[in-house]
């Protein structure tokens, strides 16, 4: 709606001048051949006028001399002629004129009928112009001699009724005739001045027509001027843009199409040709045939009724599918396009755009495959954490059953059953252990492991984790050389996770030492960090078992005699992550293990 309103009020801005002008000219000359044809007719006037004078003195003079009465009424009736012109006139100086006096006052002066408009419209607004105030004046002249003529006549007509002779009333024959001259003297110089008023309205109209038609062939011009310009920017304007559009197209990768109905036939500009695998650098035209055969098999069906849906609703076509590339590849490609017609009651064609979308598909195979496998992974951490719950009740009671039978004085086991006793407590404590670090491990998954991070001593941390593991330490013989200083070192942790920490490092240190080997703890500060290092006196490790290291349930090298799940390095690294620490390894076969947890200073 803004498009048309647009456009129409460009129509109106850019021709609604020019037809006005167009029209103000032909007015113009309307009206100037009018004027005219007006001052044609007052000319055509004065010759009745002046011819009606001339029959009014003859008939005057005969009446006077031969004293018939059929000359002074020939006198009377000529006379009404300029006495009507008069009649007239003196009704058009009046504000507000009577139409029918004026018109019956120029009938009587013998004028055209069809001329009066022309002379009352010339007399109202042109009276008082240049080129008609000399020739009123002279009419003015002219009525009042003709009131001398009337009066000279009323004057002749008592002494011929009362019988004198000629010679009696011989003076104003003479007075007759010298008015007859003056008449006829006014009468030249009105005609003059009709011809000059003629010759001036004349050029009047034509300066002014001559005026307006250059006038309008300038601004003719100019519009031309301004209309060539306004099209040079919008073809400017439209090549920018298509330029625009060729570049994100390009970037795009969107190429366009034409479906002309009548003939079924496809045209394909270049970049829609490549995206088909054709055309060698150029456009392509495919019957509807052709084209098809380009589609992967399966989804030739569904495009067609698609195609076939927009011509019947004339609606909007908009689907993707696969084409097959002569190479055999699979892209997959979108396609929208509209019904239009080429001109009014013309053949349909539709006009559409084509792009790549196998970026966009394969997103969104992946997107649902991350969503599948984060699905997995709630279910999976669900099930783990309602199977640890459901573990941990039974393994309590197991435990604390067995705690029981070893410490019950009225019942003593013998040595044998303590053997097997003591077997199910450590077998289930290391269940209970491998239950709490699957939770553990399943909580920091999920995100539900709350971590804080608080001021904590390192120191501290680690040597409250050589009092829990004492029993495993005294168990495996492990003699422990603490190196660390009786000082503080503060970092930022969660001091049950940092002892956490220490003691599945420390239980590690114990149980994958060599039997009566030692376990050195170190202390070390740099201006940025402050760490803890745990070497034990074991085996070592290869560079491909330590890359193993943090995976779950990965126990290298395992010993039957060795209690472990694999676990308490994965509990430890990922609790470091949580505290934003980090754990280091140095290790090589035959010289032990270092592990190394260091924390940002405070």
């Amino acid at each position: 709606m803004h498009s048309v309103r647009s456009d129409r009020t460009v129509f109106l801005g850019v021709f609604a001048p020019l037809m006005l002008a167009i029209v103000v000219l032909l007015a113009l000359c309307i009206g100037g051949f009018n004027v005219l044809s007006a001052v044609r007719a007052y000319v055509g006037g004065e010759s009745l006028w002046s011819k009606a004078r001339a029959q009014a003195v003859g008939q005057l003079r005969s009446h006077a001399l031969a004293g018939h009465a059929a000359a002074y009424r020939g006198y009377v009736e000529a006379l009404a002629v300029p006495l009507g012109d008069r009649r007239a006139r003196l009704e058009l100086d009046k504000a507000q004129p009577d139409m029918r006096v004026v018109r019956e006052g120029f009938l009587a002066g013998e004028n055209s009928a069809e001329d009066i408009d022309g002379l009352v419209l010339l007399y109202r607004y042109f009276r008082h112009a240049e080129f008609m105030e000399e020739a009123v004046a002279t009419w003015i002249e002219g009525d009042r001699l003709i009131d001398q003529l009337q009066q000279l006549g009323t004057r002749i007509h008592a002494h011929v009724e009362r019988g004198d002779t000629p010679a009696a009333f011989a003076p104003l024959l003479g007075d007759l005739d010298a008015l007859d001259s003056r008449l006829v003297g006014l009468e030249k110089y009105f005609s003059a001045t009709l011809g000059r008023a003629s010759r001036k309205a004349e050029q009047l109209l034509a300066g002014i027509t001559l005026t307006l038609a250059a006038l309008l062939a300038l601004g003719g011009a100019l519009l031309v001027r301004r209309t060539m310009r306004q099209q040079m920017a919008d073809r400017q304007l439209l090549m920018e843009a298509n330029h625009r559009w060729e570049l994100g197209a390009d970037a795009a990768g969107i190429g366009l199409f034409d479906w002309y109905v009548s003939d079924d036939r496809f045209q394909l500009d270049e970049r829609a040709a490549a995206l088909f695998g054709i055309g060698g650098g150029q456009g392509a035209t495919l019957k509807r045939a052709e084209l098809r055969a380009l589609i992967h098999p399966d989804d030739q069906a569904f495009v067609r009724s698609r195609f076939d849906r927009a011509v019947s609703e004339n609606g909007l076509f908009e689907y993707r599918y696969r084409v097959v590339l002569p190479d055999g590849e699979l892209r997959h490609l979108e396609g929208i396009g509209r019904m239009r017609e080429t001109s009014p009651g013309g053949p349909a064609r539709m006009v559409g755009i084509l792009r790549d979308v196998s970026n966009d598909v394969a997103q969104a195979q992946l997107t649902l495959e991350k969503e599948a496998a984060e699905r997995a992974t709630r279910l999976r951490v669900e099930f783990l954490a309602r199977l640890g719950h459901e573990l941990r009740t039974p393994l309590n009671s197991v435990l604390g059953v067995a705690q029981l039978l070893s410490i019950d004085p009225a019942e003593p086991l013998s040595p044998s059953q303590s053997k097997r006793v003591k077997i199910l407590q450590d077998s289930g404590a290391q269940l209970l252990r491998l239950v709490e670090d699957v939770l553990d491990i399943t909580r920091i998954d999920s995100g539900s492991l709350q971590v804080e991070r608080v001021p904590t001593d390192l120191l501290v941390s680690a040597r409250d984790g050589l009092n829990v593991v004492e029993p495993e330490r005294a168990s495996f013989g492990i003699r422990i050389d603490d190196r660390l200083p009786r000082r503080e070192a503060v970092v930022e942790a969660d001091p049950q996770r940092l002892q956490q920490v220490f003691v599945n490092l420390l239980s590690n240190g114990c149980r994958y030492n060599a039997r009566g080997g030692r376990l050195t703890l170190e202390f070390r500060e740099t201006p940025d960090e402050v760490s803890i290092s745990i070497t034990d006196e074991g085996p070592g490790l290869t560079p491909e078992q330590q890359a193993e290291l943090f995976q779950p349930f990965k126990r290298l090298a395992p010993s039957p005699d060795v209690p472990g799940t694999g676990l308490g390095l994965v509990v430890a690294k990922l609790l470091l992550d949580q505290m934003r620490g980090r754990i280091r390894i140095a290790s090589a076969p035959g010289r032990g293990s270092t592990f190394t947890v260091s924390f940002a200073k405070l």
